[in-house]
């Protein structure tokens, strides 16, 4: 009996990894560096991140308010991919 129990263990801990290897989004990281912008920048909803990428947003929508919130803060630019 012990080793049905230890099967059947095993069984569901492979299950559960299988099941969470699939479900987890590919990511990839497009930028690292410092949030940043000029004054004309801002304005237009232009921001810099690190030295190698730039993003643009559109001036009145809710992304490039929580964006001008960033300004000077550092982190990573990533893309997740739908599942």
């Amino acid at each position: 009996m012990p080793r049905r129990a230890l099967l059947v263990l095993l069984a569901c801990w492979w299950l559960l990894e299988a099941l969470s290897a699939q479900s987890a989004p590919e990511a990839y990281t497009l930028a690292v560096g410092r949030f940043g912008a000029t004054d004309q920048e801002i304005q237009e909803c232009y921001f810099n991140i690190g030295p190698g990428a730039m993003l643009a947003l559109h001036p009145n929508g809710e992304p490039c308010v929580i964006a001008r919130g960033l300004i000077g803060r550092t982190g990573k630019l990533m893309f997740v991919l739908d599942p």
